[in-house]
C-alpha cells in the first residue's frame, strides 16, 4: 500500500520535524509530503488495494467541524483568514489519511508502530536532555540554543539566570536551560521537544496515548516460535519505563492524569482487577516524582477559564474565530471545549463533541459487536489500544488546547480507520445512531460548561 508510505513520512515530518534539524532538509514542507499521501491513495485506489471512499458519520462530522472553523474565522475575524487555511489544512488532513488511507489490519499495524517509534525517539531526545546540566544560554531571541563559554572557555552550568549573571557573561538577558539533542532545549527546566511538541505538556501526552498500541504486540499471540512470544512480552516495559520516565521530567500534571488513565484503562481491561493493582502501582512514582506543587499555574489556568466564558457571552453565536483565542487574551484556554466554545460557538462546541462521542463509540461498539468473532481478535485489540489511548487524550483535553491539536485528529483517524478494517470482516456493519445520542452529547457540553461556570464562582473568579 503506497499510500501507507506517505502516512509515515508525513507523520515523521510532523512529529520530528528534521526540516528545523537539519539545513539540508529545507526543502521537505507540508505540501510535499501531502502530495505523497495523496499520491499514494490515488495509486492504490487504482490498483484494487484500497477501496473507495465511504463517508462515515464520523467522516462526515469531521469535514464538517473543520468547515464550520473556517467559517467562523470568515465571519468573526476576515483578516486571518488567509493564515488559518495553512493551519487547519496539517490536522484535517492527517485526519482524512488515516480514516481513508489505513484500510487494512496490516496497514493500522504498520502506522501504529511507525507512530511509537517516532514518540520513542522523542522520549529518547527529552530524556537525555533531562539528564543534562543546566548551562547559561543567551536569550536574545535568536533559535540557536547554544551555551555560554566563560573566559577561560569552559560551558558555565547553572541553576538559575542569576547565577549566569555574575558569571559576568557576554550577554545582557540569560537563560538557565537543559540542552538537549538536535537543537532542543528545556522550559523553566521541564523537558520538551520543538514544533508541536514544545511545550512540555503537550510532549506527555503524546507519550501517553502512544503507549497502548505498544500493548498490542503484548495482546497479539499469532506467533508461534517461543522467541517471538518472549520479544512481544518483553517490548512494552523499556517503552513503559521510558514513557514514565519522560512523563516525570516534564513535570506536566495533565501529563501525569493522561498517563495514569491510559494505563488504568489498559490494565483493568485486559486484567481486571489484578490489572487495576499494578496500574496503580505503576502509577505511584508517576504521582511522587511528577507534576509541580504550583499555585500560580493553577490561579493562571483558571483565569483562562474565565476568560474562554467571557468571550463566548461576548459573541455567544459564532465565536472570536478558531485559532483566535491568543489575539484576544495573551494566553490560550487551557481547556479544549471551551477553547471551541469560545472560538466557535455553541455549534462549533457541539461538532468537535459529536466527534469525540463518535470515535469513543465506534471503538466501544466494535468490541461489543465481535466480541463472539474469533476472526476479529486483532481488529478489536486495535479499537481497544486506540480507545484506551483517547481516554488519555481526553484527560489531557480537559487540562490542554488540544480542540485543533495534531496528536488530537490523529488519534480520532485512527478511530475512523477502525470502521474500515472492521467492513473487512462484516461489510455491512454500522454504528447504531439515535437521535437520543445527540440529546445525550448536547446534555454533556451543558453539564460541562454549567459545571465549570459554578467551580470558577465557588473559586471567586
Amino acid at each position: 500500500m503506497f499510500v501507507i508510505f506517505g502516512i509515515a513520512a508525513m507523520l515523521a515530518f510532523l512529529y520530528v520535524r528534521p526540516h528545523e534539524i537539519y539545513e539540508s532538509m529545507r526543502w521537505v514542507t507540508f505540501p510535499l509530503m501531502l502530495g505523497v499521501v495523496v499520491l499514494g491513495y490515488v495509486l492504490d485506489v487504482a490498483s484494487g488495494v484500497t477501496r473507495p471512499p465511504r463517508i462515515t458519520l464520523l467522516l462526515g462530522v469531521g469535514l464538517a467541524f473543520f468547515g464550520w472553523a473556517m467559517l467562523s474565522v470568515a465571519i468573526s475575524a476576515p483578516d486571518m483568514l488567509g493564515e488559518s487555511i495553512p493551519y487547519f489544512v496539517a490536522p484535517a488532513a492527517l485526519f482524512l489519511a488515516m480514516a481513508l488511507g489505513v484500510q487494512t489490519l496490516r496497514a493500522f499495524d504498520t502506522v501504529a508502530k511507525v507512530l511509537l517509534a517516532i514518540t520513542m525517539l522523542i522520549v529518547f531526545v527529552a530524556i537525555e536532555q533531562g539528564f543534562s546540566p543546566r548551562v547559561c544560554i543567551a536569550n536574545n531571541g535568536a533559535s540557536d540554543n547554544v551555551a555560554l563559554e566563560d573566559s577561560e572557555g569552559k560551558v558555565h552550568q547553572c541553576q538559575s539566570r542569576s547565577d549566569c549573571a555574575e558569571a559576568g557573561l557576554d550577554s545582557e538577558e540569560f537563560l538557565c536551560e537543559r540542552l538537549g539533542l538536535m537543537g532542543t532545549r528545556s522550559d523553566g527546566g521541564r523537558v520538551r521537544y520543538m514544533g508541536i511538541f514544545q511545550d512540555p505538556n503537550e510532549l506527555a501526552c503524546a507519550t501517553s496515548i502512544s503507549l497502548p498500541f505498544v500493548f498490542m504486540w503484548f495482546d497479539d499471540d499469532r506467533g508461534r516460535g517461543r522467541a517471538r512470544r518472549l520479544l512481544r512480552r518483553l517490548a512494552p516495559i523499556p517503552v513503559l519505563i521510558a514513557s514514565m520516565l519522560c512523563n516525570v521530567m516534564t513535570q506536566s500534571r495533565s501529563g501525569q492524569i493522561s498517563l495514569v488513565a491510559t494505563m488504568g484503562v489498559y490494565f483493568l481491561r485486559r486484567f481486571g482487577m489484578r490489572g487495576a493493582v499494578v496500574g496503580a502501582v505503576l502509577a505511584i512514582p508517576v504521582l511522587l516524582f511528577g507534576g509541580r506543587s504550583d499555585e500560580s499555574s493553577t490561579q493562571e489556568r483558571l483565569e483562562c477559564w474565565a476568560e474562554a466564558l467571557s468571550m463566548w457571552r461576548e459573541h455567544p453565536v459564532i465565536g472570536i474565530g478558531a485559532k483566535q483565542f491568543g489575539n484576544h487574551y495573551y494566553l490560550t484556554a487551557h481547556n479544549s471545549a471551551l477553547l471551541a466554545l469560545s472560538e466557535m460557538g455553541p455549534l462549533g462546541f457541539l461538532l468537535w463533541t459529536v466527534v469525540l462521542y463518535i470515535a469513543f463509540k465506534t471503538t466501544l461498539q466494535v468490541q461489543r459487536d465481535f466480541a463472539n468473532r474469533p476472526e476479529a481478535a486483532d481488529v478489536r485489540s486495535a479499537a481497544f489500544a486506540t480507545l484506551a489511548g483517547m481516554v488519555g487524550m481526553v484527560a489531557s483535553a480537559l487540562f490542554l488546547s488540544l480542540t485543533y491539536h495534531l496528536v488530537f485528529w490523529l488519534e480520532v483517524g485512527l478511530a475512523a480507520a477502525i470502521q474500515t478494517l472492521i467492513w473487512r470482516h462484516d461489510p455491512k456493519w454500522t454504528l447504531r445512531w439515535r437521535w437520543r445520542d445527540l440529546m445525550l452529547i448536547i446534555g454533556l457540553d451543558l453539564g460541562t460548561v454549567v459545571s465549570i461556570a459554578i467551580y470558577l464562582r465557588l473559586k471567586g473568579i
